[in-house]
């Protein structure tokens, strides 16, 4: 499948999160078998102004190619713009991207209260507004992230506007941005999406194992599937993902294969300028997830207060045998 300007080589992309997926986590799963992998979103009113904060979400590298860049915002003209100088920075580049993808999707009450993200489903005219005029200035391809609706599944009609608008790949969430999680089957969106227009269709939402990831595949069609909370802490999801669709069951990963990942995010981060205690803090709590006793560790990593000591605790951990 191609997506944005590149092939991809498999079917599981590691979705954006805001806090969690800097370049160094993006590397770490393109490593362990991700398909392509999206920037965190920034605010198109900051990237215009090159505010720093703003840069360094956008910061991409070679190595992690396919990637996408995303942005969020609320005025086409912004937009417009942010796409602009985004395309200029990658033609002369100081980035590297496969696509701009932009958020509709992100229910987040700031973002909301800004107008932008999913409080733009509200706004379907808008959403065609702010892809066409992002279309007609980019010199990249234009993607867009969005949910099944507001408070009503719209995602067909949303996807066939952004579509005629000139979006060359949609990524669709099978719930609603007022719902939360609290909706528990709703795959279908996604599938009717797929069959209702031509560009690329990926799918969004609760695939936190390989098993639900190749499912979501298979019950929708659609041509990958974007794997958010589900790969934190555990990015070899995507590689045991791809083995199972490809009839090959692996293992279950291990503490030692965790912390071997665990290394090697914070060498990632050394590497490219993005290592604190603050994110260090953040992915060590995700890898620790589902090990026995995990209590004490945890207490200790929310009082740590640099690399090394966060580095300490988790060499020292070991599982608490099953009982």
């Amino acid at each position: 499948m191609k997506y944005g300007n590149s092939e991809l080589g498999g079917k599981f992309v590691l979705g954006p999160m805001a806090a969690y997926t800097d370049i160094a986590f993006r590397l770490l799963c393109r490593k362990r078998g991700a398909a392509m992998c999206f920037t965190e979103f920034a605010n198109a009113n900051a990237v215009v102004r090159k505010i720093p904060a703003a840069m360094k979400l956008l910061s991409t590298c070679r190595e992690e190619m396919p990637v996408g860049i995303q942005i969020f915002g609320s005025s086409e003209e912004m937009m417009r713009d942010a796409v602009r100088a985004i395309g200029g920075w990658v033609r002369d580049g100081e980035l590297f991207a496969s696509c701009i993808d932009l958020n509709f999707g992100c229910p987040s009450g700031s973002v909301i209260r800004a107008g932008a993200g999913s409080a733009l489903l509200k706004k379907p005219e808008k959403i065609a507004a702010i892809v066409s005029a992002c279309a007609s200035a980019s010199e990249m391809p234009i993607t867009c992230k969005i949910r099944a609706g507001w408070k009503e599944d719209n995602a067909v009609g949303i996807a066939e506007l952004v579509e005629k608008s000139g979006a060359s790949g949609i990524t669709v969430h099978w719930r609603t941005a007022t719902e939360g999680r609290r909706r528990k089957g709703g795959w279908e969106v996604v599938g009717e999406v797929k069959k209702a227009v031509e560009m690329p269709v990926i799918g969004n939402g609760g695939a936190s194992t390989p098993e639900l990831a190749v499912k979501f595949l298979r019950c929708t069609a659609c041509d990958a599937v974007m794997i958010s909370s589900g790969a934190l802490g555990n990015p070899r999801i995507f590689e045991r993902a791809s083995a199972l669709l490809g009839g090959k069951e692996m293992p279950e990963v291990n503490w030692k294969e965790k912390l071997s990942d665990f290394r090697e995010y914070e060498k990632l981060s050394e590497k490219y300028g993005v290592l604190s205690a603050k994110s260090m803090r953040a992915h060590a709590i995700e890898f620790l997830a589902g090990q026995e006793g995990v209590k004490t560790a945890r207490k200790k990593l929310n009082a740590a207060k640099t690399v090394g000591e966060i580095n300490w605790i988790m060499e020292s951990f070991t599982p608490a045998l099953r009982t």
